[in-house]
């Protein structure tokens, strides 16, 4: 890339409206006295307040000044974010637009700067503005992450650009303190963004975004930047997409072997300890699901990454549900799990079924059934295009039963996994990516070992025969955390069919659900 001409999206100076406080003591004044108890109002009047500020036309030194302390806003408002989801998620978006405005200025200073040459003191400024637009380019593309929405693609390209100039000028090792941040260097703030679109974003488990970061964050001085694709792990920058597939060439490579081995050392003390302090991070995620998934990015990063099947386009209405429960219900002729059907006489009132359904639960309503369309399949899976409005909205890591619509009996479901999900390109609906589970799923009830001395805890699974290379092997999708390795259960099928069962190899664990194989005991 050249060292001029940089493409980046800013807004036009040509506004100088009176009112709009330019002069750095008075804006830091002004944001001082923002109403903080009231989230969503200092949030909108901050960004109101910035978005006029970079129509004005200021020198490169009173610009970042000015930024600085709005970032410093910013952070003290995300940092005052309420506990309950709802509040917290109405305010997001504000502090997502509050972010993009200040980066909206960084960019500012660093169009001025590199395409209209400013002088040796303006230009002094220059590696700061660089940081300044790398760093809240990140901050924007992990809201769009978190909540599944689809990212403009200019804030990987201009972020990408912005880095590639750096390097190219030296600067990348350029480091500043940066409000509610500490210090932080354009490369490590760089790696941080880099590593997190490389771990398919869209197929993390909700809540992963946050802990992320703050991983690679830590860990971002274990990688490199170099021109050559030498040995060891690594990718093209410019072929970093979503899904992590490499697809073209560029002189500069991310490497990553030392961050697979720090990796491994962090999978290691998770499997021993069981806690996410062991590593150094402190989350509301549970340290099983950090497990799982720096598993999967460790062996995904130990080698490249290739769709092994093609795909076609298809465009069929497809019938679809949510959750473990709801795919039990329909495989079941419309009939939800009930506990009480499987306890002694005289039991049912006594038993603690906990987050479990009620007794009544066989008079529920049919599950909310969902009609989308598939928009490409291949023999292990299809994506397709959802557009439900109903509470129970799909996850990443969660269960879903489908079928052709049209068929009123149980036969027909299949069970899928949701891999990757997706805000639809046209902003309405999602886009989910499903993998086959089992394609003739029966439901049935297992019961592990007594834990109440009430006759054990019964919960709803599915069984299915798979093949596996040349065998037929049975497998069992139950609850996550519902059974163990090795465990023997008892396992009712609607015939009234009784077996006892032993739970051999754990094939995986998800949000969701858990998938293992079994044998007749």
């Amino acid at each position: 890339m050249p060292l001029t001409g940089l493409q980046l999206t800013i807004p036009a100076q040509n506004s100088n409206r009176p009112g709009v406080k330019i002069k750095p003591r008075e804006v830091r004044a002004w944001l001082e006295d923002l109403p903080y108890l009231d989230l969503q109002r200092a949030a909108r009047a901050a960004s109101r307040q910035l978005r006029l500020m970079n129509r004005h036309t200021l020198t490169p030194a009173v610009r970042l000044e000015i930024l600085g302390y709005f970032l410093g806003t910013y952070q003290r408002l995300n940092e005052s974010l309420p506990a309950q989801a709802g509040d917290a998620d109405a305010i997001r978006p504000l502090l997502k637009r509050l972010c993009q405005n200040i980066g909206f200025g960084y960019k500012i200073v660093a169009h001025e700067l590199i395409n209209k040459r400013g002088g040796f003191i303006e230009t002094r400024s220059l590696p700061l503005a660089l940081l300044g637009s790398i760093y809240t380019l990140g901050l924007q593309l992990s809201y769009y992450y978190a909540g599944y929405q689809r990212a403009p693609r200019a804030l990987w390209s201009e972020c990408l650009s912005l880095y590639n100039y750096a390097w190219q000028c030296g600067r990348e090792s350029y480091s500043a303190e940066l409000p509610g941040s500490g210090k932080i260097q354009i490369e490590t703030s760089f790696h941080q963004i880099a590593l997190l679109r490389l771990a398919d974003p869209y197929c993390l488990p909700a809540g992963m975004i946050p802990v992320l970061r703050k991983y690679f964050e830590v860990h971002g001085g274990l990688v490199t930047i170099g021109k050559d694709a030498d040995s060891g792990a690594g990718v093209a920058l410019t072929a970093i997409e979503h899904s992590g597939e490499t697809t073209a060439d560029t002189h500069l490579y991310l490497k990553f072997s030392d961050l697979l081995k720090q990796m491994g050392k962090d999978i290691s003390l998770l499997q021993q300890r069981g806690k996410s302090q062991a590593i150094g991070l402190r989350t509301e995620v549970p340290a099983a699901t950090l497990l799982r998934t720096l598993q999967q990015l460790h062996n995904r990063w130990q080698s490249e990454r290739t769709r092994s099947v093609e795909r076609q386009a298809a465009h069929a209405r497809i019938d679809l549900v949510n959750g473990l429960e709801a795919a039990y219900c329909v495989l079941n002729k419309g009939r939800w799990f009930n506990p009480a059907l499987f306890l002694p006489a005289g039991h049912e009132d006594v038993i603690d079924l906990g987050t479990r359904p009620s007794p009544d639960s066989a008079h529920r309503k049919e599950p909310a059934l969902f009609t989308c369309t598939s928009i490409n399949r291949s023999s292990g899976g299809l994506a397709i295009s959802y557009c439900g409005t109903q509470t129970a909205q799909p996850h990443v890591g969660h269960l879903v039963a489908l079928r052709r619509p049209g068929k009123k009996t149980s036969a027909g479901w299949v069970i899928a996994a949701i891999r990757w999900l997706i805000e639809a390109e046209s902003g309405t609906g999602i886009n989910l990516g499903l993998q086959y589970l089992a394609r003739d799923p029966k439901p049935v009830v297992i019961c592990s070992k007594s834990v109440s001395g009430l006759g054990g805890d019964y919960q709803p699974a599915v069984s299915a025969v798979q093949k596996r290379g040349l065998q037929q092997v049975h497998t069992l999708i139950t609850h996550r955390g519902g059974t163990e390795l090795g465990d023997e259960v008892t396992m009712h099928e609607p015939s009234g069919a009784l077996y006892r069962v032993r739970c051999t190899e754990l094939l995986e664990t998800a949000a969701g659900f858990e998938r293992f194989i079994y044998e007749f005991a």
